[in-house]
């Protein structure tokens, strides 16, 4: 499916989209979500960002089939300390980004755990991606990326891919393959109009996400 990513700063960036979509962010500690947000939002990549307490925001703008739609990403924090806390922001999530570092055994060690949490408290239909963070770190590397395609597969996950907050390797596909197919599973949900509808793209939204002009939160 064409499309385009879009300035969040400026003109553009001032359109109200059509609809949102939440994406999280879930994970060990110190896996590089907040890094990985970072980069996809910003382009930017910072060694001391501390560590996440709760929930932490960002927004990205995405043009796909004639409608502008905005991927609000929410980075959670891994500490099991916040895990109570931060279940509630599971809920309303069209898409989850499921990350691990491949230089932490432990942290992929932890992935059945964190997709029992996901599954529990997301709906049926959100998409899930698993994401192994850190691949600059070769030298240091735990875990292979076939033993990540494999999880994956043996877990019914719909794509795998590593990347690297600090390079920017693979993160703006990340985000890219995620707003794609989170878009993909909306647009067939669309019900066609009734006759005689004024919708020029004869197709309108349903329930699963905030669309324009509404008051209900995603969350």
């Amino acid at each position: 499916m064409p499309y385009e990513v879009l300035p969040v700063q400026g003109a553009v960036g001032k359109a109200r989209p059509d609809v949102t979509f939440k994406l999280i962010i879930i994970g060990n500690s110190a896996v590089g979500k907040s890094c990985i947000m970072q980069r996809g939002t910003t382009n930017e990549f910072s060694d001391d960002h501390e560590v996440t307490i709760g929930v932490e925001f960002g927004t990205m703008l995405f043009k796909m089939a004639d409608s502008i739609f905005k991927l609000q990403i929410w980075d959670t924090a891994g500490q099991e300390s916040f895990q109570s806390v931060t279940k509630i922001f599971y809920r309303g999530a069209q898409g989850v980004l499921l990350t691990y570092s491949v230089a932490n055994m432990q942290s992929f060690q932890a992935l059945p755990r964190w997709l029992t949490e996901i599954r529990n408290n997301c709906d049926q239909d959100a998409v899930i991606v698993l994401v192994g963070n850190q691949c600059d770190r070769e030298d240091e590397r735990e875990i292979s990326k076939e033993q990540g395609q494999r999880f994956a597969k043996d877990n019914g996950i719909h794509h795998f891919l590593e990347c690297s907050a600090k390079t920017g390797e693979g993160v703006g596909n990340t985000f890219v393959m995620s707003a794609k197919m989170i878009f993909s599973r909306f647009y067939k949900k669309m019900e066609k109009p009734t006759k005689g509808s004024n919708d020029p793209r004869g197709l309108k939204p349903n329930h699963g996400a905030t669309k324009k002009g509404s008051n209900s939160c995603s969350c």
